[in-house]
């Protein structure tokens, strides 16, 4: 067990506890405006570089936005292009019902008969006018319209509308042709 005398004066002692009390609150306020100080340039420094942040956030959604606006005008070019291509594939790629249509009756017409015109109506029925010099030459194309052999299974009947012979000595021939 300790024991300790004091032979200071109770007011020296008072004002000793006033004074310890005094630093320490003291102390605390400072610490407490060092803190706030810290934590405002803390802010101001964040603050600082979002904004700087944000601007070049900005400057590159711009720089975007212009690529956008530029890749707009191509994107049109390309969708004109492609619709192009398309027409351009519909007529050079791939064969059309009609086109196939024309083809076979090149195939089946003999050389030597001059075909006027060939229609194909919407009720998928085919009208051909020819010029045919010869009686040789009439035998072989209604042959060649009625044989089973050369017909590709496209055509289903064969009649003619009409049958002439000019001055000139020439068949004018019309026929209907049934389709498949």
């Amino acid at each position: 067990m300790k024991i300790s005398i004091n032979l200071l004066p109770p007011e020296t002692i008072a004002e000793e506890r006033q004074k310890s009390r005094f630093y320490k609150i003291q102390f605390i306020g400072i610490a407490v405006i060092l803190i706030m100080v810290f934590l405002a340039s803390l802010t101001l420094a964040l603050q600082v570089l979002q904004s700087r942040n944000i601007s070049v956030a900005r400057a590159q959604l711009s720089e975007e936005e212009q690529k956008v606006v530029n890749l707009k005008s191509t994107q049109a070019s390309l969708l004109l292009l492609k619709n192009r291509l398309t027409v351009i594939n519909q007529y050079l790629g791939v064969s059309s019902k009609s086109s196939a249509l024309y083809r076979l009756i090149d195939k089946l017409v003999p050389p030597s008969v001059v075909v006027n015109s060939i229609n194909i109506d919407k009720g998928g029925d085919m009208t051909l006018s020819a010029l045919v010099a010869d009686s040789v030459s009439l035998d072989d194309l209604l042959d060649s319209l009625v044989s089973k052999d050369d017909k590709e299974n496209k055509i289903s009947q064969v009649s003619i509308q009409s049958l002439g012979r000019g001055r000139d000595g020439q068949y004018r021939i019309s026929f209907k042709i049934g389709l498949k």
